[in-house]
């Protein structure tokens, strides 16, 4: 299954604005007036949208589904923002060397099948002193544990390269500067969340297919760890979810 095939599976213009808040808050900390950006994996466009607010030159969100980039147009059209949106693999966009001062990414390029490619593309995208930019989940935060449970029963998996400092230089360089962050994540119950990523989450529901009977001692364990990470709030329950800024 191709990156186009899978995240056309769920609804992520659903599941993913539960953790939106870091693409606003990624484009609120970067001077883009007059720069030309091009945001990688844009999904539905959360962070596109709010840098093409403040002012960007232009705006270009790259993303394999079809299914995502059709919602980012709606939203684009509804808050009269011009973006263009081009279907392509991360590894092999459509554009000119040099075509951008900042690529962006927001927990997108760390799901790359070969991030190899899809950095050394998104780097021929930099002109010279660009800067690129990307998100991705913490080891220890709340994802990251989440993402322990499910690979204590895929033992094929590899090990995440972009959970950790490390990981990241070891893949990146040395000159890779990573900052921890957080944010608050409000959710109705540990229930309730399991249950989102099981109708929404298109890597979870792959994983569910392919665990069978199996799934249901692991939805449970999930449920167990996420109880474990929230506390009640006024209304549900809420999450300080770390995650991790990288810039090249």
């Amino acid at each position: 299954m191709d990156a186009g095939e899978l995240w056309s599976i769920g609804d992520y213009a659903t599941i993913g604005e539960l953790w939106s808040a870091p693409g606003r808050e990624l484009a609120a900390s970067l001077d883009v007036a007059g720069c030309d950006v091009i945001d990688v994996a844009t999904g539905t466009g959360v962070t596109a949208l709010e840098i093409a607010r403040r002012g960007a030159r232009s705006v270009v969100g790259v993303d394999a589904s079809a299914k995502m980039l059709a919602e980012a147009a709606v939203r684009a059209a509804n808050a009269k923002l011009e973006i263009d949106w081009i279907e392509a693999d991360f590894a092999s966009i459509p554009l000119p060397d040099e075509s951008a001062d900042l690529v962006v990414s927001t927990f997108g390029l760390m799901f790359a099948s070969d991030p190899g490619a899809a950095f050394g593309e998104a780097r021929r995208l930099l002109r010279p002193g660009g800067e690129l930019i990307f998100t991705s989940w913490a080891a220890s935060g709340f994802f990251g544990r989440l993402f322990l449970v499910m690979a204590k029963h895929f033992p094929e998996r590899p090990t995440p390269w972009h959970e950790s400092p490390e990981g990241i230089r070891a893949l990146l360089g040395d000159d890779a500067r990573v900052e921890e962050h957080s944010f608050p994540l409000s959710i109705e119950s540990p229930e309730w969340f399991v249950s989102q990523l099981e109708q929404f989450s298109a890597p979870f529901m792959v994983a569910i297919e392919g665990l069978g009977p199996k799934w249901s001692a692991v939805r449970s364990e999930l449920v167990e760890s996420v109880t474990e990470m929230v506390a009640p709030a006024d209304v549900g329950y809420s999450a300080e979810v770390h995650y991790l800024t990288t810039t090249l």
